[in-house]
């Protein structure tokens, strides 16, 4: 993502930012399950966990509205996600 001259991200395009929940979730998913495959949880598996689940809704509702898009754009939206993302 872009900075804008004041330092800070500048938004990412409209539909671009379900993507970006979308892949962040993903990632954390990763993470958080190799951290389940061992026990007793850690402190850090269980601060993980919580804050996966604070930010469930968050991610249903970008899941929810990225897969109303119709495929083309869905790919499209991967497209540029990827093109930004490298």
């Amino acid at each position: 993502m872009a900075m804008t001259p004041t330092g800070h991200p500048a938004p990412a395009p409209a539909g671009q930012a379900d993507v970006d929940v979308l892949a962040t979730a993903r990632c954390r998913v990763r993470r958080l399950v190799g951290l389940l495959e061992t026990l007793p949880f850690s402190e850090y598996t269980a601060r993980l966990a919580r804050e996966y689940l604070d930010e469930a809704g968050l991610v249903r509702e970008a899941f929810e509205r990225f897969t109303q898009l119709d495929a083309a754009e869905q790919q499209r939206q991967l497209c540029l996600w990827r093109e930004t993302a490298s």
